[in-house]
């Protein structure tokens, strides 16, 4: 008979084997792309340069967790395919929700850090950042050197309770919907105030980071501008059938 430590070796093992890590960052310049990593073959002979090295920590610590499969927004989606962007960016929602762990890089908070930093981070502000946040189940953070945040280890921070009440105080989300978030836990009113909030360099994306948040169908399409938004709060309408959902 399979006994209940049995049972957890059993899906450790599972879990370290098929389970996947996703990086959660802010772009700081000219990050690694698809092409450079393909040219190289390996992230391990790209050139050594900061932000060659950010990605290369972020591999080793998924390694160090027991991990097989590491995945990075910078250079895992080929951009220059516009059907694999798009595909990439609907489905973004949903790879972050199933990683066994998203792993947070904070690097504007230095060693050792300190209460109130995740708030203060730029990191805050990105449009794609609320459902990096908010998706996962299990979520690490690290400061600008790769520790643990504050010094927490050992625990999915999402159980941490001291880091969630900072992360509901700085997004004005309640901690408990943090922690166990599904697309249907927060209003129309509530996505759409909250995405209100954030900032994006390529106007499109406050739009399409959207997209797992409301369960939307809409398809990217990179050129459409304000329009990414109108076609989005136009789906919203039409689902709900009220377009006073719209006054957030």
């Amino acid at each position: 008979m399979t006994t209940e430590v049995d049972d957890g070796r059993i899906l450790r093992v599972v879990s370290s084997f098929f389970g996947y890590v996703m990086f959660s960052h802010a772009w700081q310049g000219k990050e690694p792309l698809f092409q450079d990593v393909n040219m190289v073959g390996s992230v391990w002979n790209l050139p050594d340069t900061p932000l060659n090295e950010k990605l290369r920590n972020f591999c080793k610590e998924a390694r160090r967790l027991g991990y097989n499969w590491a995945w990075s927004d910078t250079c895992c989606i080929d951009k220059s395919t516009s059907s694999i962007l798009n595909q990439s960016l609907t489905s973004m929602y949903k790879w972050y929700a199933n990683s066994a762990v998203t792993l947070v890089f904070l690097a504007g908070v230095a060693h050792p850090s300190h209460p109130g930093d995740l708030a203060r981070s730029l990191w805050m502000t990105r449009a794609w950042t609320l459902q990096e946040l908010l998706s996962p189940k299990h979520i690490f953070f690290y400061d600008s050197e790769w520790k643990p945040y504050l010094g927490i280890t050992g625990v999915n921070h999402k159980e941490s309770s001291e880091i969630m009440q900072e992360l509901a105080d700085a997004i004005k989300v309640p901690r408990g919907t943090i922690v166990k978030f599904s697309p249907d836990d927060l209003g129309v009113r509530e996505k759409l105030r909250l995405a209100s909030t954030r900032d994006a360099t390529v106007e499109e994306d406050i739009a399409y980071s959207l997209i797992g948040i409301f369960k939307s169908d809409i398809k990217p399409y990179y050129g459409e501008g304000v329009d990414a938004l109108g076609h989005l709060l136009e789906e919203i309408v039409a689902r709900s059938g009220e377009v006073t959902v719209l006054a957030w």
